[in-house]
C-alpha cells in the first residue's frame, strides 16, 4: 500500500516537472521572439558640385611694385565692357596691379603683347597686356560672371534672352563652336565687347576687352 502511494506520488511529481518545464520553455521562446533585434539601414547621398577652371603657370615675374591693402578680386567679381571690377581697360600694368590689390605674373613670354595672371585671388583670370596696358581679360571660372549674371555653364538661349539684339553670333570655322558677341549700344563703349564662347549649346569661356584684341580667337 505504501509502495503504491509512493509510486503514484513520484508519477505526480515527475508529471508536474515536465508540465512546468514545458511552460517555462515556451515562455523563453516567446521572450526571445519579443526581444529579437531590429536592423535599420540608413542610406546617405552626397552631392558634389564641380567647378572647372583653366590654370596657367607663371613663367617669370614683372618689375616689383609695392601693393598696399587687400586683394580686390574674388569669386563675386564681375566682368563688363570696361573691365573686371576695379581693373579697367587702358590701365598700365602698374596701375592694374594696384587696383587688383595683387601683383601679376606673366604666363607667356614678355613682349609687346603677353598674358599675365594675378598672384592672389581667384583662379581662371588672365590679363592681356598690350604695350604695357590691359586691353583684354579672359575668364575661365564658372563663378565670375557678368553684371547681368551670365557666365560659363549658361545656355546660348539664356544669353540671347538676357541681351537680345545686342548679341552678334559668329560660327567658328570647321567647328560647332560659336562666339556670341555682346555689342554695347552706347557710343562711348563702341570699341568694347563681351564675348561668350559656346560649344553649340553651353557657354564654355568668356572674355571682355577693346577692339581689335577682343576679337582674337588665338593668343597674341
Amino acid at each position: 500500500m505504501r509502495l503504491t502511494f509512493f509510486v503514484l506520488l513520484g508519477i505526480v511529481v515527475v508529471s508536474s516537472l515536465i508540465w512546468f518545464g514545458a511552460i517555462d520553455t515556451d515562455n523563453r521562446v516567446k521572450e526571445l521572439q519579443l526581444t529579437a533585434p531590429t536592423t535599420t539601414t540608413t542610406t546617405t547621398t552626397t552631392t558634389t558640385t564641380t567647378v572647372t577652371t583653366t590654370i596657367l603657370s607663371p613663367i617669370g615675374t614683372l618689375p616689383f611694385i609695392e601693393i598696399e591693402g587687400e586683394v580686390n578680386l574674388d569669386y563675386s567679381s564681375s566682368i563688363s565692357t570696361v573691365g573686371l571690377d576695379t581693373v579697367t581697360f587702358g590701365m598700365t600694368v602698374k596701375n592694374a596691379q594696384k587696383a587688383a590689390g595683387t601683383r601679376f605674373s606673366p604666363v607667356t613670354p614678355r613682349s609687346e603683347c603677353f598674358l599675365a595672371i594675378p598672384d592672389k585671388g581667384p583662379k581662371g583670370i588672365t590679363f592681356w597686356i598690350i604695350e604695357s596696358t590691359v586691353e583684354r581679360i579672359d575668364i575661365d571660372n564658372e563663378l565670375i560672371r557678368t553684371r547681368s549674371g551670365a557666365g560659363i555653364g549658361d545656355t546660348e538661349s539664356l544669353i540671347y534672352e538676357l541681351f537680345g539684339e545686342k548679341i552678334e553670333t559668329k560660327i567658328l570655322p570647321e567647328s560647332s563652336e560659336k562666339l556670341l558677341v555682346y555689342v554695347p549700344s552706347d557710343s562711348s563703349d563702341k570699341n568694347f565687347r563681351v564675348v561668350f564662347k559656346s560649344d553649340g549649346r553651353l557657354i564654355t569661356r568668356l572674355w571682355s576687352g577693346r577692339l581689335p584684341w577682343v576679337e582674337m580667337t588665338e593668343i597674341c
